[in-house]
Order: C-alpha cells, then sequence, then structure tokens
C-alpha cells in the first residue's frame, strides 16, 4: 500500500536525523579514547620527528661512551693501585699521564725503594732538599710522592712557561727542570747540555709515546 506524500518540513527532519546517524557511527567518534586516536594521527610527524631525536640521542650516548680515553700500557703496566695517584697528579701539573707515568719510570723503575748515590729518594727520587719544599710526609710513601711530583711539575709548568712556545717544548723543558732544577733551565733559555739531562728527556717522551699513549677509542 502506498503512502501519503510528505511535507517539505517531515523531508528536512529525516535528513537531519539521518546526517546525525551518521556523525555518531564514524569510527572512533562514539567509543572512549577516540579522540586520542585522532590526535595521534593528526601529530604522526611531530610524534616520529621525536622518536629519531630520541634514538640519535642514545646512539650519540654509545658512541662516546665507546671512546672514553684510556692509557693503553706496555709490559709493564702502570700499577692498578697508583693509577689514581698519577691521575691526580696529573690534574695537579697539566700534564699527561703518559709522561707523568714515563717519569717514574724513568726515575725508579717504579720501586718506591729506590735510592740513588746522589741522595734521591722513593719513585719519584726526590732529593731531601727539594722534598723540603714540595713534600708531605713519606718520600718512600708512594701516594706521597706521587703528589709531590705533580705538585713540583705544576711548578715547573707555571716556572719555566714563558720559555716554551708550545705545549711539547714546555712538556721538555719541566722534565730537564726536574733533573736538572729550574735554574739551569732558566739560564740555558732551554734544556741545558748536559748529557744526562738530554737523555732523560727523550727517554721519557719515547715512553710516554710508545708504552703509555693516552688514546680514546
Amino acid at each position: 500500500m502506498s503512502s501519503s506524500p510528505k511535507s517539505p518540513a517531515e523531508t528536512a527532519s529525516a535528513a537531519s536525523a539521518s546526517a546525525a546517524g551518521a556523525t555518531r557511527s564514524r569510527p572512533g567518534s562514539g567509543t572512549p579514547g577516540g579522540g586520542v586516536v585522532r590526535g595521534v594521527l593528526d601529530h604522526w610527524q611531530v610524534l616520529g620527528a621525536l622518536a629519531l631525536l630520541l634514538i640519535g640521542s642514545v646512539g650519540l650516548w654509545s658512541e662516546y661512551e665507546s671512546r672514553r680515553c684510556v692509557v693503553v700500557q706496555g709490559t709493564e703496566p702502570i700499577p692498578d693501585e697508583l693509577l689514581d695517584d698519577i691521575e691526580a697528579a696529573s690534574e695537579e701539573s697539566g700534564f699527561p699521564v703518559s709522561v707523568l707515568a714515563a717519569q717514574l719510570e724513568a726515575e725508579s723503575s717504579w720501586n718506591p725503594q729506590a735510592q740513588s748515590r746522589a741522595g734521591a729518594m722513593g719513585i719519584a727520587q726526590f732529593t731531601q732538599d727539594t722534598w723540603d719544599v714540595w713534600g708531605a710526609g713519606d718520600p718512600m710513601d708512594e701516594e706521597d710522592a706521587i703528589a709531590a711530583q705533580g705538585r713540583f711539575m705544576a711548578f715547573l709548568r707555571e716556572e719555566l712557561g714563558p720559555l716554551a712556545g708550545s705545549e711539547d717544548e714546555l712538556t721538555r723543558y719541566a722534565l730537564a727542570g726536574y733533573n736538572a732544577g729550574p735554574n739551569a733551565v732558566l739560564d740555558a733559555g732551554g734544556i741545558p747540555p748536559y748529557p744526562e739531562t738530554e737523555n732523560y728527556v727523550e727517554r721519557i717522551q719515547r715512553l710516554a709515546t710508545e708504552k703509555y699513549t693516552t688514546v680514546c677509542r
């Protein structure tokens, strides 16, 4: 059986109801969290950029951790119990761990009981008059002697710095001053022409480069 024709008002009302029903049936519009889903979809580019930034930061940190500087030690490595003391002396003096370690080997071959015929004592081979100025404690004690080594080398850096044109030159002058005294270096305007001192400086630089080199890996 046919129905009677609808009025224009009834037709408009039916169309509005149909549109409202379509809106309610849109995926996600009537379910909890639907707005969150749309927000994620609308900002996927920003979220993707943040994710890439995070991944890159983790990668850079991993590379930094893998490239920390270490001392490559030779057949007679720096004794574990002395490494912290030498690092502290390095911070005190400004000279690398490799140079100070090589210096201790040249002075005493790492022997804390070493004594020379000239009266030098301990692992860092201080004479009594030099120890009286830079030492504290016992020159035969490794920790005390290495701390004094750092203080003396710091003084030599400051005292002989004006003579040097480069860090390498300053290292050579400071080593010469440790062996022959700072006045001998100042009077000579550089490494004094003493065979013992010249050999001392050359040996330490060779050991520092070949045996106690500091590298990043």
